[in-house]
């Protein structure tokens, strides 16, 4: 990953599974260490999604919180967008 400041930031994940349409896993093997898991449900005029980031330690989580939060919520975003241009 290269990031805005110019440096270069390991960023390696490997997917554990693929349940498609339903459920992805996937193991963040670079530092920080996590598990991702996405699972995706239809609903009445949608869709829910649910997003459970598992770190390898508490101490990790907490000291990065403050990152990940908004990270995860403009990756969210991000999505909502291109599902809403898809089905323009």
């Amino acid at each position: 990953m290269h990031g805005p400041d110019g440096k270069h930031y390991p960023n390696e994940s490997v997917f554990l599974e693929v349940d498609a349409p339903s459920r992805i896993v996937i193991h963040h093997v670079s530092l920080p260490r996590y598990v991702l898991t996405i699972t995706l449900a239809g609903e009445a005029g949608g869709s829910r999604i649910a997003w459970n980031q598992e770190f390898e330690s508490a101490v990790a989580a907490a000291r990065l919180r403050h990152i990940v939060e908004p990270a995860n919520e403009q990756n969210l975003d991000r999505l909502e967008g291109v599902l809403g241009e898809s089905f323009a």
